[in-house]
């Protein structure tokens, strides 16, 4: 998710694959040599596969072993030996050569959950989004996963294709209900195509989910709180927009209200806010949220100050005297 540090994200990335993988390259070659179930060709081909350096070569004598041995019982240990060499590439950080030789590899042992992993890390390292998508929904198909479906959500926002996104993260959530993230990248989602129902509902789920996660390990306390903040303020904001553009104007204002504590300064939650009020015939508030929409700018600056001086108006007898009281006092809240 957003806040977690990056050797959390890492171990989530091997978790979405596999559990308890025992790696099979230590001691794989003493083990070999003990079973006596191959012949001396055999045994042979095995040892070119482990003293050979180059991990590409390695590949190729791979594949040769098991197209002229494809049962043999030295297999555990000859893809131990290729892990291990897998393992040597990501201490030393080769993250591309991790992908060209795992996915060469993967053509001849489609199953090894070891090189799947890594390759995924690897396609996150070098940020190559588009691919990690396109590699992991080609593991999906064998390996479905809730935490496969949330990597390859993350990895087209990263490619950002927002599209792709959406249909992964309701994949997620179908699973994962407590996915915060995922159920804001569809509230988010949903409330910017205008789909009002599916946005509330998706900003309500994210809210109880939010609120009843705890801080993840390795994010610290105040990267966690304006992490949370920042999601339930824009989650409120998309309950409170989506109730006002229905007229549900009871249900719009203490969610707009909510919003607003978190971040005094979203001139657009301030001018739906005043338009509520203004419904519900609570002038003064209406008015006291259309001064701060107004000082606050963007593109309800001008609307809200053509609203605020003609209610202002209304309830002084055509007169503008005194307006500027209420524009100081909503400039004191919002500092």
């Amino acid at each position: 998710m957003i806040p977690l540090s990056g050797s959390t994200r890492k171990t989530m990335l091997f978790a979405f694959i596999f559990t308890g993988v025992v790696l099979l390259f230590p001691g794989a070659g003493a083990l070999a040599q003990e079973n006596p179930q191959y012949t001396v060709e055999e045994y042979n081909a095995y040892q070119a596969v482990t003293a050979e350096p180059d991990a590409a070569k390695k590949v190729e004598l791979i594949a040769n072993f098991f197209k002229t041995y494809p049962k043999s019982t030295l297999r555990v240990h000859v893809i131990g030996d290729f892990q291990g060499a897998l393992k040597n590439l990501q201490d030393a950080k080769k993250w591309q050569p991790i992908i060209t030789v795992g996915r060469q590899f993967l053509t001849v042992i489609p199953d090894d959950e070891y090189t799947v992993a890594l390759v995924t890390a690897a396609y996150e390292e070098t940020k190559n989004y588009a691919q990690l998508a396109a590699f992991g929904e080609e593991v999906y198909k064998t390996r479905p996963s809730k935490d496969l479906a949330y990597t390859i959500a993350r990895a087209y926002r990263g490619a950002n294709n927002r599209a792709r996104l959406m249909q992964w993260a309701e994949k997620v959530v179908a699973e994962d209900a407590n996915n915060y993230e995922m159920l804001f990248e569809l509230a988010r989602g949903y409330g910017d195509m205008e789909r009002n129902a599916e946005a509330e509902k998706f900003s309500r789920q994210c809210l109880k989910a939010i609120q009843a996660a705890t801080r993840p390990e390795g994010t610290t306390e105040k990267t966690w709180a304006d992490y949370t903040s920042q999601i339930q303020m824009a989650c409120y904001f998309i309950i409170g927009n989506s109730s006002f553009k229905r007229s549900d104007y009871a249900n719009a204002i203490p969610n707009l209200e909510s919003s607003l504590k978190i971040n005094p300064r979203n001139g657009m939650a301030c001018y739906f806010l005043a338009q509520s009020y203004w419904q519900t015939q609570r002038i003064d508030q209406a008015m006291k949220n259309f001064a701060k929409a107004y000082l606050l700018g963007g593109q309800t600056a001008t609307p809200a100050k053509q609203n605020l001086e003609n209610l202002y108006k209304q309830t002084h007898r055509g007169s503008l005297i005194g307006l500027d009281k209420i524009i100081e006092a909503a400039k004191a809240d919002i500092k």
